[in-house]
């Protein structure tokens, strides 16, 4: 038998793992605190197969309302509020997160111009507080930061000198457009930064010892080396829904679907087009807080009579589409296995009633989260401001950003030639001066334990 690949899957105290191979699949589930039984199920699943890589789905692992710590804020500006940055967050999740807010002098406008210089000393107070009352972790904020994050980058390196204990997470890395949803998601990435840590490391000692490489999976649906997540978890999370899109439509057999994923609660709607799900960056994440993060673009729906309009409704919108795909999700019990697979088969006769070649059920027998992981592609996805006076100044600035998000999947471990821009646009920004852009790319390879063909290795 040839090569395969591993997902996992950690969720409610179970570990559900899927073994992927060209014409395979098995799968197997254990507790998931156990790292000894983890190791006796890969070894399991893998007992005559080599197996390259394991990757894995920790969103649940993650969740910011269990995993989070409390951390400290730091929203770098070039002119301090008036009356303070106020004393909570609307959503709870981010009150619950935040031990104390600051904010300092400091900050540039988004074509990269200074607009005050960053006031050292008070950012410095800012960080022994909150080293002092056992903060381990810092988000730092800077207006302009997309523009350009040198405040950022210089306060992280005067925190590290200072405080080596205290964890610290820039904006800029993560990305987007929208202040408000930037810090949001910064906060969540310092609050997670120490469990990232310990997941990370965990996750890799397991596949270390089935002699494979550990990888995990983005709320893009992707996958991302150890080190990524490791730095940006926030990346981690929402994960399962976007490697069940992958999973779907990896078992019905195509690379562009419309997906519904039925499940004990419902269906959810979404679509994939070249074995990628479609996502985007403002849709709401844990406790319901919008981030500057892509995530599978998903509808819940209640019935499948609705689902089913919602699914023509993404055909209409995306004609290149070719198959639909009724997924039945199967749930840790048979009572949720029975819900979700009685409401897969409701939403496919919905649809084989107007488009009989079109639908396809997928009923799954393991985990259609893990068997997704399993599946997943090096990405990655960037989201930044630029500005460009002429066409020829936009084509070079968009093509270096576009040689980013490369070199990013290349660290993902894409085969060398593989990696591609899936989508890359520069969408015009009308409330400010002429020339200024969004740029959104999406780049994508395939990984080295795949042949050429596709197929896995």
């Amino acid at each position: 038998m040839e090569g395969a690949r591993i997902g996992v899957r950690l969720a409610a105290g179970q570990a559900r793992a899927a073994l992927v191979t060209g014409a395979e699949i098995r799968h197997a589930a254990c507790p998931s605190h156990d790292d000894r039984a983890l190791v006796r199920m890969l070894r399991g699943l893998a007992r005559d197969v080599p197996v390259r890589s394991v990757t894995w789905d920790v969103s649940d692992e993650l969740d910011p309302a269990r995993a989070g710590a409390p951390v400290a804020a730091v929203r770098v500006m070039p002119r301090l509020p008036v009356r303070g940055l106020g004393s909570g967050h609307p959503s709870p999740l981010l009150r619950a997160l935040l031990r104390r807010q600051a904010a300092v002098i400091g900050g540039h406008d988004v074509f990269g111009v200074e607009l005050a210089a960053l006031d050292v000393r008070r950012l410095l107070e800012h960080a022994d507080a909150a080293h002092a009352d056992g903060t381990t972790a810092l988000a730092v904020t800077a207006t302009g930061a997309l523009g350009c994050p040198g405040h950022e980058l210089a306060a992280a390196v005067l925190i590290r000198d200072a405080f080596p204990q205290l964890r610290v997470s820039l904006s800029h890395q993560v990305g987007g457009l929208g202040l408000l949803d930037r810090e949001a998601a910064t906060v969540i990435n310092a609050a997670l930064l120490g469990t990232a840590g310990r997941v990370v490391e965990r996750c890799a000692r397991v596949a270390a010892r089935l002699g494979a490489s550990a990888w995990f999976v983005a709320g893009d649906g992707g996958r991302i080396s150890a080190e990524r997540l490791r730095m940006l978890p926030v990346l981690g999370l929402s994960a399962t829904g976007a490697a069940a899109l992958t999973g779907a439509a990896r078992l019905a057999g195509v690379a562009d679907a419309v997906v519904g994923l039925a499940g004990a609660d419902g269906i959810a709607v979404g679509h994939v087009r070249d074995g990628l799900p479609h996502v985007a960056t403002d849709l709401p994440g844990p406790g319901g807080v919008r981030m500057a993060v892509p995530q599978a673009s998903l509808t819940p729906i209640s019935g499948a009579g609705q689902a089913a309009a919602a699914v023509f409704a993404l055909l209409a919108e995306h004609d290149q589409h070719t198959a639909v795909v009724a997924v039945a999700v199967q749930g840790p019990e048979e009572p949720d296995r029975a819900a979700g697979r009685g409401a897969a088969r409701e939403l496919a006769r919905a649809v084989a009633a107007r488009l009989p070649s079109a639908s396809v059920l997928v009923e799954p027998a393991a985990e259609l989260a893990a068997i997704g992981a399993a599946c997943t592609e090096p990405s990655a996805w960037l989201d930044t401001i630029l500005y460009a006076e002429t066409s020829e100044v936009l084509a070079r600035a968009q093509a270096a950003v576009e040689q980013r998000a490369l070199t990013l999947v290349a660290e993902s471990g894409a085969r060398l030639g593989s990696e591609r821009v899936v989508a890359s646009r520069a969408v015009p920004l009308s409330f400010l001066r002429s020339g200024s852009y969004r740029l959104l790319v999406r780049a994508g390879g395939r990984a080295e334990d795949v042949q050429p063909s596709g197929e896995p290795a």
